[in-house]
């Protein structure tokens, strides 16, 4: 520690300047803290202000968030990371990071958070408003990250929560999701169709007939059926147990991780259609498949390319008067159906692995008109009394 001094008129200012000690702060590289303040009247009260800053660095330095002077937006946004990547999945955490990457960190990344304006973030949410279709979520994880600064001490108010977030209005009448299904004969037509085209193939292998009799009969994901092994599988009781699915990494490869919701794990029964495609896909396999086998792989045997599907499913469409669906389109068929035969809503969310009963009937619950007429009351028989 060194105190110094100067005249400023008849006055004897005091500067104090010294070392704190090291730190490690949130990238793992060791950092060096000084001191230096001035404008004392007293070098009693330098040194007194001095021994203040060092006793509260050594009580802060093993928080590296808590000595950082005057962050950076993406300072504070690697400090609220460390802790986000704790408690969620790895596909979660690429998607988050790939949404700052592309979006959030071009607008605020170099800037001290603490002179980022509720102006500016009202005009970077309107700019998002025009390139990101869910706009309202980068407000969302940006306003974490304003908040980790708020719990740091480095700014008091969180300024994204002062933004005005427009709404898009959305046109119902042309909701393709509400169309993504087929009735149960357009089904029976699909899958007859199926088995039609694997039987003639040149090499029959029935894994299109497998994969899509499971998809249609039970409702899961396709992540969930493509990270099927042959052990989840037990063809002589009829189920199958759902405990894993496919994501991506952070270098953005395929896995099979874990599911993201407890709902998500189940156990599922087999129709006998269903279980005599599996049975047939298995039997014309080269190789006999191990218990820890996937089911569905590439030519190499590898994880399935979760697009491979989409463009199975188009090319049989293509043989067909059916309506486009996509692959998702299939667990809404099945959703549709359960609901038209009076399946109990608490069963059909377990049925789905469902989180939340609130998707099961804001989704899943998609009736044709004439489903529709057909269970609404004829109210003609009431007004006729």
């Amino acid at each position: 520690m060194k105190i110094t001094h100067k005249m400023i008129g008849s006055k004897r200012v005091y500067d104090v300047r010294g070392y704190l000690g090291k730190y490690t702060d949130i990238n793992g590289n060791t950092k060096t803290k000084t001191y230096h303040h001035g404008g004392f009247s007293s070098s009693k009260a330098a040194k007194l202000a001095f021994d203040r800053a060092k006793v509260e660095f050594d009580h802060r330095k093993n928080n590296p968030a808590a000595i950082m002077d005057n962050p950076t937006f993406d300072e504070v946004y690697e400090v609220w990371l460390k802790t986000y990547k704790l408690g969620v999945k790895e596909s979660t955490l690429n998607r988050v990071e790939g949404i700052f990457k592309h979006h959030i960190t071009p607008s605020f990344g170099g800037m001290r958070i603490n002179t980022i304006t509720w102006q500016k973030c009202q005009e970077e949410a309107l700019k998002w408003r025009e390139s990101v279709k869910q706009f309202n979520k980068l407000a969302q994880y940006a306003a974490l990250v304003f908040r980790t600064a708020q719990k740091m001490g480095v700014i008091t108010n969180n300024p994204m929560k002062l933004v005005d977030v427009p709404k898009v209005s959305v046109d119902y009448s042309k909701d393709k999701a509400a169309d993504n299904f087929w009735t149960a004969e357009q089904l029976a037509t699909f899958l007859s169709v199926v088995d039609a085209t694997d039987g003639h193939r040149t090499q029959p292998r029935y894994d299109r007939s497998a994969l899509f009799y499971l998809l249609a009969t039970t409702g899961m994901r396709k992540g969930e059926a493509l990270a099927l092994t042959w052990s989840d599988i037990d063809l002589k009781n009829g189920l199958v147990t759902i405990n894993k699915t496919i994501s991506r990494s952070i270098d953005n490869h395929q896995i099979i991780s874990t599911p993201k919701t407890r709902n998500a794990y189940r156990t599922l029964s087999l129709d006998r259609s269903t279980v005599d495609r599996l049975k047939q896909y298995r039997k014309s396999l080269v190789v006999i498949p191990r218990a820890k086998d996937l089911i569905f792989t590439n030519k190499k045997g590898q994880i399935m390319s979760v697009m491979t599907p989409n463009h199975w499913l188009e090319a049989l469409i293509g043989e067909t008067d059916l309506p486009t669906i996509t692959v998702h389109g299939l667990r809404h068929t099945f959703a549709s159906i359960q609901v038209a035969n009076n399946i109990n809503v608490k069963a059909l969310q377990m049925q789905m692995g469902h989180s939340d009963i609130k998707i099961t009937l804001n989704i899943y619950a998609h009736l044709s008109q004439q489903e529709l007429s057909a269970q609404v009351y004829d109210m003609s028989k009431i007004l006729a009394q």
